[in-house]
């Protein structure tokens, strides 16, 4: 459909009854008044995939949970944010958005993740440390670390723990108790 301005012009309206009508002159009524033109902004152009940015991974050799100047690596999933595919966690790891796949720990690190409120996780989690306060449903894994259960959260698949913690979570979960080893005498 195009934009044809003569189409759209602004005529003054009639408001007043029949009645006065012989005070207001037929040729003030009828004559044409000026219009304003407005240019409507061109569509956009089509977008060719040779032009969209695209993402490489660098592998950077680090030591597990350091980052470049010397701190702890923390990852944080903002509120909004959609985080399809897997994570391997050197570092303490929130979670306020979504995330669709596996967040594991990297060999040798001891990784804290926290699912906030406004988290969610489908998926399988697999830290020392976890804690949830949002909704998961898949495996909940801290081998013989801490699980917290919030009473905002919403739990659902297997939980492996050394420690649970539950304060009146939304639990509907096989719990798998991991113990720790044996010592030989």
């Amino acid at each position: 459909m195009e934009y044809n301005p003569t189409q759209y012009r602004n005529e003054p309206l009639e408001t007043e009854p029949q009645s006065h009508k012989s005070s207001i002159s037929e040729q003030s009524i009828h004559a044409p008044t000026p219009y304003l033109e407005l240019t409507v902004g061109n569509a956009m152009p089509p977008t060719q995939a040779v032009n969209l940015p695209v993402l490489h991974p660098q592998v950077q050799p680090s030591i597990a949970g350091d980052t470049s100047d010397g701190g702890p690596a923390r990852t944080m999933l903002a509120e909004g944010l959609h985080f399809v595919g897997h994570a391997q966690l050197r570092g303490a790891c929130s979670i306020a958005g979504t995330v669709e796949g596996n967040l594991s720990q990297a060999p040798g690190a001891q990784v804290s993740v926290v699912v906030t409120a406004t988290g969610r996780v489908q998926g399988d989690i697999t830290a020392q440390k976890i804690s949830v306060m949002g909704h998961t449903d898949g495996i909940l894994d801290s081998g013989q670390g801490e699980v917290s259960l919030h009473d905002t959260a919403s739990v659902r698949g297997l939980v492996r723990y050394g420690r649970i913690q539950v304060n009146g979570a939304d639990l509907n979960a096989t719990l798998e108790r991991v113990s720790a080893p044996s010592r030989a005498l």
